[in-house]
């Protein structure tokens, strides 16, 4: 299992509440169990199916490799039999241009023969690319259903840390510091300065 919270709310899979009834987190940890034995199976499955990807891939690629080998062979027969019509007909009737006709000939029947063979070889290959299609979309799929339980145990996860009262495993939130808001300096009233007046007195 990838989120260390699935262990933690297996844990609580015994508790029971007050009636002796599985409590709403054992509930959710019995999911949980359950979902993960799936994705285990899942994962066994998609294992198997990669790897007969990998064998079939590999039979593609050597299917391919042939065909294409006897695609060039089977142009190497046409333009021999095309030569030795061509030079049966310019040799006139004579022994050599009958002999150049039974070759041209054989050879043309050798094509025949090795065009049935190759269409059988092309069917194959065309079957091989036709399951090797289906098995990349299986092994896409089997991803697919893996991540899709694995992000229903995360909500169950999540619905386990409400249960708890606590978000499990988090970190715990960081209170944000307080910025201090200097109050504005009070504008202090100036006393009107007193003057002292002196009189003089009369001598």
């Amino acid at each position: 299992m990838i989120d260390p919270r699935f262990q933690e709310v297996l844990e609580f899979i015994e508790e029971r509440d007050e009636d002796g009834a599985p409590s709403v987190r054992a509930k959710i940890a019995i999911k949980i169990q359950a979902y993960a034995q799936d994705v285990d199976n899942l994962r066994k499955e998609l294992m198997v199916v990669e790897e007969e990807v990998g064998e079939l891939q590999a039979t593609v690629d050597a299917q391919t490799i042939a065909l294409e080998e006897q695609a060039s062979h089977r142009t190497d027969l046409v333009t021999e039999a095309q030569d030795s019509a061509v030079r049966a007909a310019m040799s006139g009737s004579g022994a050599g241009s009958a002999r150049l006709r039974k070759v041209a000939q054989a050879t043309r029947d050798r094509i025949a023969e090795f065009g049935k063979d190759f269409d059988e070889e092309a069917n194959r290959l065309a079957q091989a690319n036709i399951s090797l299609a289906s098995k990349k979309q299986a092994v896409k799929d089997q991803r697919g259903m893996i991540v899709r339980r694995l992000n229903t145990m995360s909500s169950l996860a999540d619905r386990a840390g409400l249960e708890f009262g606590t978000e499990l495993t988090a970190p715990p939130p960081q209170a944000k510091p307080q910025r201090r808001v200097q109050a504005a300096p009070r504008a202090m009233a100036r006393r009107p300065r007193r003057v002292r007046v002196r009189r003089r007195r009369a001598s």
